[in-house]
């Protein structure tokens, strides 16, 4: 495997490292998930704007109208994969949630097929189940019985549908903009619609104390510009259900950092879970590369 072929993946594994710091820090908020997702995806787009103004102002107008409802479409989807999601954490524990939602390559598959015309192979396939058997895992383990842990995974599997819906379109654009255009293009119409939603709320967005203020940063900075703005780079070079099935070794950084941080230890079942997902990162990574 030559140096250039194996760059997608180091990029890859630099966005999962960044990616898992994401839950911890919502946590570390303690403010409401809509004001969370808000400040994640407007502060990352104000500090990203200085450097891609210049790329989107000269192919922002002439895109075409179908290709701006696709960039509407992926930044709508990430608004409420952000939104669903980071609420799934205060019902559920971050190893189930975190999983639950990174099931999305289940999603994308399908999507993928029907919208981009991208047949996976019968190893992405084949690790595809592999994965989803951890997930059940790890699901089994978190479980409780309540009404709330049924919320939490509900409110976890809606971040997992749109954060495909979101990947796919990704994907289906990436000939049509710079990197950084489509990435303004997307976070911006997030964050406008996460505004939307919070004011329909009455949710405080900015009023908050400098502990949460610095989560709100450092949530913007790590997970969102590094993490995501490398997945959107890797979608470039790599199928989306790949890249999906790649950020299932978030849950594994993730529950690591819990542990550690939080004293949330993982059940006998969820931590099986978690070695299924990693078997079935190293079988896609193996089977990509030959």
């Amino acid at each position: 495997m030559s140096d250039r072929a194996a760059t997608p993946y180091v990029l890859m594994a630099l966005a999962v490292l960044c990616v898992s710091m994401g839950s911890i820090l919502v946590r570390l908020a303690q403010a409401p998930p809509l004001a969370v997702s808000f400040q994640r995806v407007f502060l990352a787009s104000a500090i990203l704007l200085p450097f891609g103004a210049r790329d989107a102002a000269r192919s922002w107008p002439g895109l075409a109208s179908q290709r701006k409802l696709m960039l509407a479409v992926a930044g709508v989807a990430l608004a409420l994969h952000f939104a669903t999601w980071i609420a799934s954490l205060s019902y559920t524990t971050v190893a189930a949630s975190v999983l639950i939602v990174n099931t999305a390559p289940l999603f994308s598959l399908a999507l993928s097929r029907a919208f981009l015309g991208e047949t996976p192979g019968p190893v992405v396939l084949r690790a595809g189940i592999l994965a989803l058997a951890g997930a059940v895992l790890i699901a089994a383990g978190d479980w409780t019985g309540g009404a709330g842990s049924l919320l939490g995974i509900g409110l976890a599997l809606a971040g997992a549908v749109t954060l495909a819906v979101y990947h796919v379109t990704g994907r289906g654009l990436r000939e049509a903009l710079p990197l950084k255009a489509y990435i303004l293009a997307v976070w911006g119409t997030a964050a406008a619609t996460l505004a939307i939603l919070a004011a329909a709320g009455s949710v405080e967005l900015f009023r908050y104390p400098r502990r949460t203020l610095l989560a709100f940063v450092l949530l913007a900075l790590v997970p969102t510009l590094a993490g995501h703005g490398l997945v959107n780079r890797v979608l470039r070079d790599l199928p989306a259900p790949t890249v999906g099935l790649f950020m299932l070794g978030e849950p594994v950084g993730a529950s690591l950092l819990a542990w550690l941080l939080f004293g949330e230890v993982p059940a006998a079942l969820t931590m099986a879970g978690g070695v299924l997902v990693l078997v079935a990162l190293a079988w896609v990574v193996h089977g990509e590369r030959h």
